[in-house]
């Protein structure tokens, strides 16, 4: 626990700059919120290539099957890719919290062609970055995503479950339904959305944060590099968070209705 508490404390200036942010004085109308779905639509993606590779690497995946020495740690995975892959959205239908991000913005009337031609790009067999670089998009919400794909193919798992753990924000959801509140006050315009965001506040609860700690803690063992990686890898992982935030606040002052324009 102590090596968890001198993460933690290394990375508390990070996470208040991260829930301090300037991006929360600009998100004030649903035109901002647009703007920032669109870019913060491939984070909710690549968050699923984190988890996805977690479970390959924590869960029997492969045949044949073979028991992991870690059923705790393999339950908890489980259970957030059963959450995340496959929950009920606010109509009783079976879908992954990216496809409910998605019906949440079309709702909305955000633009989604360009992750949906991103989606379409990789599932052609292109890689993540070259799918990238062909798409319109704000190139500081790709510099965040080919980071998180650097980690990935890094294949080291620690490092994976520390952007996993530590890399996420946790601020935004709470942001949103105020601004939802004061836009649509009978929650009937933009159910979608304030169901998503619902969803991600109770499944983030209690239970989730512990468990990813003691799967960080399991994966780092005795290991003093370990330890040393996993706590470099949560700082660069909330410093890019925090450009991403960066990124996306200039793209809403710049076109949102607050512009000079």
């Amino acid at each position: 626990m102590k090596r968890i508490n001198n993460i933690e404390s290394e990375i508390k200036f990070l996470k208040k700059q991260l829930k301090t942010h300037t991006i929360y004085e600009n998100l004030r109308t649903i035109e901002d919120i647009k703007i920032f779905m669109e870019n913060h639509v491939f984070a909710v993606w690549d968050f699923m290539s984190l988890l996805k590779f977690l479970q390959t690497q924590l869960t029997a995946v492969k045949l044949p099957w073979i028991p992991k020495p870690n059923p705790l740690l393999a339950r908890f995975i489980n259970e957030i890719v059963y959450q995340e892959e496959t929950d009920i959205d606010e109509v009783g239908v079976p879908k992954s919290h990216f496809e409910m991000y998605l019906d949440a913005m079309n709702q909305i009337g955000a633009n989604t062609s360009s992750i949906e031609e991103f989606i379409q790009l990789v599932s052609e067999g292109n890689s993540v970055s070259s799918s990238l670089n062909k798409i319109d998009i704000n190139q500081g919400t790709a510099a965040f995503v080919k980071f998180t794909f650097q980690l990935i193919e890094s294949q080291e798992i620690h490092l994976v479950a520390s952007a996993f753990t530590f890399g996420r924000e946790d601020v935004i959801p709470y942001m949103f339904l105020e601004i939802l509140k004061q836009a649509d006050s009978e929650k009937q315009q933009f159910t979608k959305l304030a169901y998503y965001l619902e969803r991600h506040i109770e499944l983030d609860g209690d239970e989730h944060g512990p468990m990813a700690l003691e799967m960080i803690s399991e994966l780092c063992g005795s290991s003093s590099s370990k330890w040393k990686q996993v706590t470099d890898v949560a700082k660069e992982c909330l410093e890019k968070r925090i450009q991403l935030w960066d990124t996306i606040s200039e793209e809403i002052k710049e076109k949102g209705p607050y512009s000079k324009k």
